[in-house]
Protein backbone atom coordinates (compact mmCIF):
# COMPACT_ATOMS: atom_id res chain seq x y z
CA UNK A 1 0.00 0.00 0.00
CA UNK A 2 1.25 3.49 -0.68
CA UNK A 3 2.45 6.15 1.84
CA UNK A 4 -0.78 7.86 2.28
CA UNK A 5 0.38 10.05 5.35
CA UNK A 6 -0.58 13.04 3.26
CA UNK A 7 -4.40 12.36 3.04
CA UNK A 8 -5.67 13.66 6.39
CA UNK A 9 -3.95 16.93 6.23
CA UNK A 10 -5.31 17.23 2.34
CA UNK A 11 -8.52 15.89 3.40
CA UNK A 12 -9.15 18.38 5.89
CA UNK A 13 -8.63 21.33 3.27
CA UNK A 14 -11.59 19.86 1.33
CA UNK A 15 -14.35 18.84 4.56
CA UNK A 16 -16.19 22.16 4.23
CA UNK A 17 -16.34 22.45 0.76
CA UNK A 18 -17.41 18.70 0.79
CA UNK A 19 -20.10 19.06 3.17
CA UNK A 20 -21.58 22.08 1.32
CA UNK A 21 -21.77 20.10 -1.85
CA UNK A 22 -23.12 16.85 0.13
CA UNK A 23 -25.71 19.10 1.84
CA UNK A 24 -27.03 20.69 -1.30
CA UNK A 25 -27.04 17.07 -3.07
CA UNK A 26 -28.86 14.98 0.21
CA UNK A 27 -30.83 17.51 1.94
CA UNK A 28 -29.92 17.68 5.30
CA UNK A 29 -26.54 18.00 7.55
CA UNK A 30 -26.48 14.41 8.96
CA UNK A 31 -27.14 12.90 5.72
CA UNK A 32 -24.04 15.29 4.39
CA UNK A 33 -21.90 14.78 6.93
CA UNK A 34 -22.35 10.64 6.31
CA UNK A 35 -21.46 11.17 3.19
CA UNK A 36 -18.13 13.23 3.87
CA UNK A 37 -17.11 10.58 6.56
CA UNK A 38 -18.13 7.69 3.38
CA UNK A 39 -15.90 9.78 0.95
CA UNK A 40 -12.82 10.05 3.44
CA UNK A 41 -13.40 5.98 3.62
CA UNK A 42 -13.43 5.32 -0.06
CA UNK A 43 -9.78 7.58 -0.03
CA UNK A 44 -8.18 6.19 2.62
CA UNK A 45 -8.97 2.39 1.32
CA UNK A 46 -7.31 3.80 -2.36
CA UNK A 47 -3.74 3.13 -3.23
CA UNK A 48 -3.47 6.63 -5.22
CA UNK A 49 -0.64 7.56 -4.60
CA UNK A 50 -1.20 10.78 -6.82
CA UNK A 51 -4.46 12.56 -7.26
CA UNK A 52 -4.28 15.65 -9.38
CA UNK A 53 -7.35 17.11 -8.35
CA UNK A 54 -8.09 15.79 -4.66
CA UNK A 55 -11.22 17.90 -4.34
CA UNK A 56 -12.94 17.06 -7.84
CA UNK A 57 -11.83 12.79 -6.87
CA UNK A 58 -13.26 13.56 -3.15
CA UNK A 59 -16.97 15.06 -4.78
CA UNK A 60 -16.98 12.40 -7.23
CA UNK A 61 -17.32 9.69 -4.45
CA UNK A 62 -20.20 11.41 -2.81
CA UNK A 63 -23.58 9.19 -2.80
CA UNK A 64 -25.98 10.88 -4.37
CA UNK A 65 -29.80 11.04 -3.11
CA UNK A 66 -31.67 7.98 -4.22
CA UNK A 67 -33.90 8.12 -7.04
Amino acid sequence: MADQAWQPEQFERHRTHLKAVARQMLGSASEAEDAVQEAWLRLSRSEDEAIANLGGRLALTLPSRPG
